[in-house]
């Protein structure tokens, strides 16, 4: 098993996921849960696909309706976005 990998939020993702908590606290731990999950284990079985275009190696994982865009760099994954799939791909 894989040693666990730190998760780094940046500034933006950490404010979309404070206006979250704000929305739906069930919610907010449902995300928080999964990003858990993923660094904890990433090699499992998880709804996680490559962005193409200009978004270079940006992955993406499915939380029901909320997206989170993510690079992973050796022991850390590095969340940049946190939206609603309505709004996750306009960037």
């Amino acid at each position: 098993m894989a040693s666990e990998l730190e998760i780094v939020f940046t500034d933006t993702a950490l404010k979309q996921f404070r206006a979250i908590v704000k929305g739906s606290k069930n919610t907010a731990k449902r995300i928080l849960k999964k990003i858990e999950a993923y660094a904890t284990d990433p090699d499992n079985n998880y709804d996680i696909k490559t962005l193409k275009g200009q978004s270079g190696n940006r992955l993406r994982l499915r939380i029901g309706s909320y997206r989170i865009i993510f690079k992973r760099e050796s022991e850390r994954i590095i969340i940049t976005l946190i939206k609603h799939r309505k709004e996750a791909y306009n960037d």
